[in-house]
């Protein structure tokens, strides 16, 4: 195996030319002659020729703009689809891109296509990534920080107030589509995908599920009852919003393959029905997510995969890129493909291990050579595989810049020509970035997460990195390989589900035993804060070995000042793990997750 620092990829630019000025040519004095007499005949006069000459010009000019402008009219005003493909715990090492022996052939052809964003940040887990992508804000102004989802029939969701980007996109024209997983809340219908600027939603409204039966349940749902939840929700003719259209019929089937189907015939009714507008389609991909439960044909497809756990892990991701390559199909057979932006990315890193088992069970995922994993605020909790191919975008680039979850919301709508009020997000336009027109640093700094409940938080500007506190409460600080041979468990010691579950009740309960919540660092830690600092730079430490805090004070000064800053918007929040509501069990519902407030 390599080390880590050859792994360390660098980027050579050659030097601009400069174009070689065009000589001039002295004129000539214009003359005719006579061929029968050959005799000269006196010229035009000199004014009269320059002004044919001028008036010629002016006609080629008028020409060429006009062609010009009537060809840019037509570019600009063609229309601009998006397929926004989003994996679940997707580590950094498990693309084809970054040298993963999974196989991804459709997924590493699109990357190799267009740009990779090697620097692109997440969330740590999933529910917070969601709300920051669709609401382009970060989620510990949301009341969605931490590394908590929202838990199968506990209150909690995504503010109505916020504007989502599927809501933009829709007030600008475009068809929009949900498919796969929401897990940003359903406690009524208001909060609901179809009620959130999806035309339609066809999927699951919590974090997880059985992949062939649908059924969510577990250590997060109430008295272990689970809940079937398959759907199909929409709005009728008369703007009513409909979600008790439940799909019965695919209990037994596989989910990839309904999702599947279910993109296809969006793109096949998109281009029946409404080929005059512009496709917004979001595949919300459970995979690779635990349960590891996938076809045998996906598991073959990596039999050079020696570690068992592995190579059924990696049958969820050829499961995904099978699936998006049907769906290219149907994009390509339709004429929509040349016209469509494709995004990939993960929603937080890969999870190494699953936390409910004792001890915790290996997914058989990686970030390695990152350190940490899912629920961390090392690099392996957020930093993830990623990219950007279509019309207006590089192709066969890696691009260094630092991008961030929240960007993408004004960045999209940027490249797509739709206009946004981006003094209300956290997220940057970074659409010059993207094509490669702006070379300086774009980004000033981002904020990993700050939760006052487990008292941490982290930021990155520039080349510098900060953590305060706890990196991970699951105590996931190392370096995780992928496992080999016949490898069951990690070598590496993982703290215990149990044990992780009663450290995050006993934090919740001192938060929520507060007078108040913390507005400053300072409050987390009163005595000790510089204590608590790890400092890393990330230009030359990549893999953060090195706190180099000591050596830094004022970098560390000047970080602290940024997070307090931001702490100043920062709301309480509703993700405690609370249990689900009595009123929200399926056996409410003839077996189903469904909304159970009325609003």
């Amino acid at each position: 195996m390599s080390s880590l620092d050859d792994i360390r990829r660098r980027h050579l630019h050659g030097s601009e030319s400069k174009a070689r000025p065009r000589e001039s040519v002295p004129p000539t004095k214009p003359t005719t002659i006579d061929i029968k007499t050959k005799k000269r005949k006196p010229s035009l006069p000199l004014s009269s020729k320059r002004m044919i000459g001028i008036l010629l010009a002016v006609l080629v000019v008028l020409i060429v703009t006009v062609t010009m402008v009537t060809y840019f009219t037509l570019f600009k005003s063609k229309k601009l689809h998006v397929l926004l493909i989003l994996a679940d715990d997707l580590g950094w090492g498990d693309v084809g891109w970054h040298s993963s022996e999974i196989t991804t052939p459709t997924l590493s052809r699109l990357a190799h296509q267009g740009l990779i964003m090697k620097n692109f940040y997440a969330q740590p887990v999933c529910t917070a990534s969601r709300a920051a992508l669709l609401s382009g804000r970060y989620p510990f102004k949301l009341g969605l920080q931490g590394s908590r989802p929202i838990l199968a029939g506990a209150q909690g969701a995504l503010p109505l107030q916020e504007k989502l980007l599927s809501q933009e996109l829709q007030g600008g024209g475009y068809r929009t589509h949900l498919i796969g997983k929401w897990h940003l809340g359903f406690e009524t219908i208001h909060y609901t995908p179809v009620a959130r600027g999806f035309d339609t939603f066809t999927g699951f409204y919590n974090g997880m599920q059985d992949y062939y039966h649908h059924i969510t349940s577990g250590f997060d749902t109430i008295n272990n009852v689970g809940g079937y939840d398959m759907r199909h929700d929409s709005i009728d003719q008369n703007g009513n919003v409909i979600v008790d259209n439940i799909l019965w019929e695919e209990n037994g089937t596989f989910n990839n393959y309904i999702f599947t189907r279910e993109a296809v015939k969006v793109v096949e009714q998109h281009k029946l029905n409404h080929e005059d507008e512009q496709l917004f389609l979001m595949m919300s991909y459970p995979n690779p997510h635990t349960p590891i439960q996938v076809p045998d044909k996906f598991v073959e497809q990596n039999s050079h995969i020696q570690n068992t756990i592995r190579r059924k892990y990696a049958g969820l991701i050829s499961a995904m890129d099978s699936s998006v390559n049907q769906i290219l199909t149907s994009l390509n057979e339709a004429d929509m493909l040349d016209d469509t932006l494709i995004i990939f990315l993960s929603d937080n890193g890969g999870a190494f291990v699953s936390h409910r088992g004792n001890p915790p069970i290996p997914t058989g995922s990686t970030n390695f050579p990152l350190r940490g994993a899912k629920g961390s605020l090392w690099e392996g909790g957020s930093r993830v595989p990623a990219f950007i191919t279509g019309p207006g975008i590089p192709e066969n680039q890696v691009l260094e810049h630092v991008i961030h979850m929240t960007d993408l919301y004004p960045t999209l709508l940027t490249l797509i020509g739709l206009d946004v009020e981006k003094d209300k997000l956290d997220g940057r336009d970074m659409s010059r970035v993207l094509k490669m027109e702006e070379t300086g640093v774009y980004k000033d700094y981002f904020i990993y997460d700050i939760d006052p409940v487990y008292k941490h938080a982290a930021v990155r500007k520039g080349d510098w990195k900060m953590i305060v506190g706890e990196s991970s409460l699951q105590n996931i600080d190392e370096w995780y390989p992928p496992l080999i041979g016949t490898q069951t468990h990690s070598p590496l010691d993982i703290m215990s589900n149990s044990e992780y579950i009663a450290r995050a009740n006993k934090a919740i309960k001192n938060y929520t035993d507060a007078t108040e919540m913390c507005k400053a660092l300072k409050c987390f830690y009163p005595h000790n804060l510089e204590d608590q600092v790890q400092l890393f730079n990330l230009s030359n430490d990549e893999f953060e070995f090195n706190n180099v805090a000591v050596k830094n004070k004022e970098v560390v000064k000047e970080l602290l000042a940024l997070i307090d800053q931001q702490m100043k918007s920062m709301i309480a929040p509703v993700n405690l793990l609370q249990p689900g509501e009595q009123a929200a069990s399926p056996l409410n519902f003839n077996g189903t997750w469904q909304p159970w407030i009325t609003p």
